[in-house]
């Protein structure tokens, strides 16, 4: 994993400036909540290639708390949308 590390986050940053572009640019509260529910998701992709390249198991568990509370947003954000008809 010498090569393969170092150009999987760089792939990943370029994800997350791509998702973060999104999430910033003008939309409907829908399309906000995606791109937000997205850079979770991208964020957690790179702290397990972290983990899986320092070998360090404390990134794991970093990943699986913003994988919950990432989910826990997108339902919560999904209900006040519904709720409120947008």
């Amino acid at each position: 994993m010498n090569i393969a590390g170092p150009v999987a986050i760089a792939l990943l940053m370029v994800s997350l400036v791509l998702v973060a572009i999104r999430a910033v640019k003008r939309g409907t509260l829908g399309d906000r909540a995606v791109a937000m529910d997205m850079l979770t998701a991208v964020v957690s992709c790179s702290l397990l290639v972290a983990a899986a390249y320092t070998d360090n198991p404390d990134f794991l568990d970093m990943a699986l708390v913003l994988g919950m509370l990432g989910f826990l947003a997108t339902v919560a954000v999904g209900r006040f949308i519904e709720r409120r008809g947008l």
